[in-house]
């Protein structure tokens, strides 16, 4: 399965994948969702949420089969301020939890700390002046330079 990452205010905090299905874990609670009834030709339309407290817009933002049949999908990654932007394409099995896979664009200056969802927590980025870097701070006060 081929996932896109792409950046939104309120998603789930992060996804497991086993074969074409995909859990989504948000505040405690975990659902999975079976992917491996879309085909080919039909057109994704949204998922069904029983247990989560979240938009299913907010868990798979779209979904669908290339020519060969693989899955694409595009999940969520809880983002604050700051300028996003979607990941590049990856493999389900490269996926990290505790990465942000959403694309910080730091060529556009903003006011206050940029911050990811991992999930643990949240990840700040904030421009450093003196180098005119990123610097990137965990929840443990732990940082590196982008």
């Amino acid at each position: 399965m081929k996932i896109t990452v792409i950046p939104t205010a309120t998603p789930v905090t992060h996804y497991a994948f086993s074969g074409e299905t995909i859990t989504a874990f948000c505040k405690g609670e975990q659902e999975d969702f079976d992917l491996s009834s879309l085909v080919a030709s039909a057109e994704f339309q949204s998922i069904s949420v029983d247990t989560l407290d979240t938009s299913p817009s907010q868990i798979i933002r779209e979904a669908y089969r290339d020519a060969s049949g693989e899955l694409h999908v595009t999940l969520c990654q809880g983002v604050g301020s700051g300028h996003w932007e979607a990941s590049d394409v990856l493999d389900s099995a490269s996926y990290d939890p505790e990465k942000i896979h959403v694309v910080y664009n730091k060529s556009k200056p903003h006011g206050g700390y940029a911050c990811a969802t991992t999930s643990t927590g949240k990840t700040y980025i904030y421009a450093d002046k003196a180098s005119g870097g990123h610097l990137i701070i965990d929840q443990n006060g732990n940082g590196s330079v982008l």
